[in-house]
């Protein structure tokens, strides 16, 4: 069953100038609700329960920057996470807080005017010097500046208001993957 771009969640069903049709964020473009979705389909609706929601920050990043998922940058973040944050209990909270805000500022990085030159800034202030120091195994220090950016994109965004419970049962294989809670 197919998806269509009025269930997307980066279809502005505000913002209705031409006809029927619709602003797209992601192709910032005005398209037809009735069109089947694209690669880049957000649902609109949620369901109930633990689930993917899309994209988390780096992968959206990425994404408006044309990289590859399997690029060298979140590969390596991806290992970084699954074989040493998940391997300390310290870090489970840094996790759970993740999937919360992730999924949030991903969708509104993707609404930013100037998407493109914001997500460069991201990979060279905070992405990149992410990614070297984890290669140097100076992992402290890389935690600390991922923590920086999201720090900075939650006051941007204005999202120290999200409240998450850390007493939720997820599975740790399904921390830090830009998962959503719904309820």
């Amino acid at each position: 069953m197919a998806n269509y771009c009025a269930e997307c969640l980066l279809l502005d069903l505000n913002d209705n100038k031409w006809g029927n049709e619709y602003y797209c964020t992601k192709k910032r473009k005005y398209v037809d609700p009735k069109s089947v979705a694209c690669n880049y389909f957000i649902p609109r609706k949620q369901e109930t329960g633990y689930k993917r929601s899309g994209c988390y920050i780096t992968t959206i990043i990425c994404t408006i920057l044309n990289q590859p998922d399997d690029c060298d940058l979140l590969t390596t973040l991806r290992h970084f996470r699954d074989n040493y944050l998940k391997e300390k209990k310290e870090y489970l909270d840094l996790l759970l807080e993740y999937d919360y805000v992730g999924p949030i500022i991903s969708k509104l990085l993707l609404q930013e005017p100037n998407m493109i030159q914001m997500a460069q800034d991201l990979t060279n202030i905070f992405l990149l010097p992410c990614y070297y120091l984890i290669k140097t195994n100076n992992f402290d220090d890389a935690i600390a500046v991922y923590k920086n950016m999201v720090t900075a994109l939650k006051i941007r965004y204005n999202l120290f208001d999200i409240h998450f419970n850390k007493t939720t049962n997820i599975p740790l294989e399904e921390l830090g993957k830009g998962r959503i809670r719904t309820s």
